[in-house]
């Protein structure tokens, strides 16, 4: 069976350092979004020009006036160690130094192929609408933010994909089927967020779609962070079956 990922990317670095990738960019943007959020409540919650929604800024509203350098300053951050979570999260399940599941299906293996690509696609986007995202440019945000959030659609969908059978499978690796349970459990609470915010906004109803705007990006935080499980889990120690005593023959 063709080795498609590992072929690709020989572990070059260390295995054991690439937990700091979901951690600092679950971490960079917590900050920025606090810093904004923070900003706007301590000037007294003014208004922007060209504000859409009346009671609750969006994200873009605060960062095109106010902070701006901050807010570029951690997209970038966020942007690059997002790309390094996809690849980590990838590239261990396939590293014969951490999970070593080198004999995975081709489809699974491709499908990693496609989940780094749509996640740099996002950190680009993500990082470009940083930088033009001003009050005077909607068509040029409109784009990079769909950009944005269709990378990190396909790259979450991709990889929750690909690691489905250790939550439905047999248990292989002690710990991380409640990493996968949880990370899947917030894809599915963004995914409903998100498409509540959608429809609200489309019907005008401004305050409460600007709230779940705000909980569908620190829902975001959290769920780079809970990669962590999947990259932290039991490194440096060959892989262990989870009820293994249970299985051992009771005669030896």
């Amino acid at each position: 069976m063709a080795r498609i990922w590992y072929r690709a990317f020989q572990d070059f670095f260390s295995i054991r350092r690439l937990w700091l990738f979901p951690l600092l960019a679950g971490l960079f943007w917590f900050l920025t979004l606090t810093i904004l959020l923070v900003r706007w409540l301590a000037v007294g919650r003014p208004q922007y020009p060209k504000q859409v929604n009346p009671y609750v800024p969006f994200i873009s509203d605060i960062a095109a006036h106010q902070f701006k350098p901050v807010f570029i300053v951690g997209c970038a951050a966020t942007g690059i160690t997002f790309f390094g979570t996809v690849f980590s999260v990838h590239h261990v399940r396939y590293s014969p130094k951490f999970y070593g599941l080198t004999d995975d299906t081709p489809w699974r293996q491709t499908t990693s192929l496609i989940a780094l690509l749509a996640g740099l696609a996002a950190a680009v986007s993500l990082i470009f609408l940083s930088i033009f995202d001003t009050d005077d440019a909607h068509l040029r945000h409109r784009n990079l933010l769909m950009g944005t959030f269709g990378g990190l659609f396909v790259s979450a969908l991709t990889t929750t994909a690909v690691w489905w059978d250790q939550i439905w499978g047999p248990a292989v690796f002690i710990g991380l089927r409640k990493w996968c349970i949880f990370n899947t459990f917030l894809v599915l609470c963004q995914f409903g967020c998100g498409l509540a915010f959608m429809i609200l906004m489309d019907d005008g109803h401004f305050k409460s779609s600007g709230i779940l705007e705000w909980c569908l990006t620190y829902l975001g935080s959290f769920w780079l962070a809970s990669f962590v499980g999947y990259t932290m889990f039991r490194e440096g120690y060959a892989p262990m079956i989870e009820h293994e005593d249970e299985r051992r023959p009771l005669l030896a």
